[in-house]
């Protein structure tokens, strides 16, 4: 082994020891209260920046909650304009959010000598590279946001989405977002749904709903005189219901079926209450024939007559 090479190495280390003078400096600088001074106060000025960005946040949001109660309050009423509103409060806080934050962590960083501008157009570089790996995230934002602006549906309305035909999720809308939306379905279920998926809208709380009430009436029944009831019924009835745009209409028989006369009355009702409005005018209907003694038929069924064993 080369012994000489070790030993000349030894002694350049003893001759020449090792440069301590960044430990030094760095001692200085800990030990400098000025340094200490300046950090606290730019601390000081950051816990600020937060505390005036959440008061900024909360007097917004307040604002715009008040902006969009005074317009409901408003004598020009819009059909869906409650359910409008709620969606466009929910889309602005949340833009308010972003924005507030986004003006208070840039001047914190520029409180601390950080340069904002480099570290932005390294993010933009970076954002562009993630952006091509990323282009369902931008579809679905875009997606949404022309929901929002077209007015597709809104928060608390009943709605079938789907895609290319293929049903995605069929119930109420409980969030709209820019990125997704969440739909609550008949079994307390929730589908969380990127926007961008959702390329064919069916909103059944848009227009009023139609409902069809069938009353099966024995053949013998003075249906003439039925209809005399019903209507005076409805005459009185409806205009106490808030489910009813509109008074129900007797529209007489329908059809013959297994010996019975189908009578066809008609609903009109609010989005979405034509179910309601059925299963409570089913029993207020029977109650109120039976009290003028017309009872609703049942089935029957003519098996004819059997001749085959006569003159057995």
């Amino acid at each position: 082994m080369n012994f000489e090479f070790l030993n000349t190495l030894i002694v350049s280390a003893i001759e020449k020891p090792m440069d301590t003078r960044f430990l030094t400096t760095i001692y200085d600088k800990l030990t400098n209260p000025d340094i200490w001074i300046n950090i606290l106060v730019r601390v000081v000025w950051s816990i600020g920046f937060i505390i005036i960005g959440l008061i900024v946040m909360k007097v917004v949001k307040t604002l715009i909650q008040n902006f969009f109660t005074m317009k409901a309050r408003s004598k020009l009423k819009i059909k869906g304009s409650a359910k409008r509103n709620k969606t466009l409060i929910n889309v602005l806080q949340n833009m308010t959010t972003i924005v507030v934050w986004f003006v208070v962590v840039v001047t914190i960083l520029e409180t601390f000598n950080i340069p904002v501008g480099t570290l932005l157009a390294g993010a933009g570089i970076v954002g562009l590279a993630i952006g091509f790996g990323a282009q369902s995230l931008v579809k679905d934002m875009i997606t949404g946001f022309f929901i929002i602006l077209e007015n597709q549906f809104d928060t608390g309305d009943f709605i079938r989405a789907n895609t290319t035909g293929t049903t995605v999720a069929e119930g109420e809308v409980i969030h709209l977002g820019l990125r997704s939306s969440k739909i609550k379905g008949y079994n307390g279920e929730v589908y969380m749904i990127p926007n961008g998926t959702i390329n064919e809208v069916v909103n059944f709380s848009v227009e009023n709903s139609i409902a069809f009430l069938d009353l099966n009436l024995s053949l013998e029944t003075d249906t003439a005189e039925v209809e005399r009831l019903l209507t005076k019924y409805f005459d009185v009835e409806w205009s106490n219901d808030p489910s009813l745009v509109a008074q129900p209409a007797v529209l007489g028989i329908q059809d013959f079926q297994q010996g019975q006369a189908m009578l066809r009355i008609q609903f009109i009702t609010e989005p979405m209450e034509q179910f309601g409005v059925l299963r409570k005018y089913r029993g207020k209907i029977k109650d109120y024939l039976n009290a003028h003694e017309i009872e609703l038929a049942v089935p029957v069924m003519d098996f004819g007559k059997d001749t085959s064993m006569k003159g057995s």
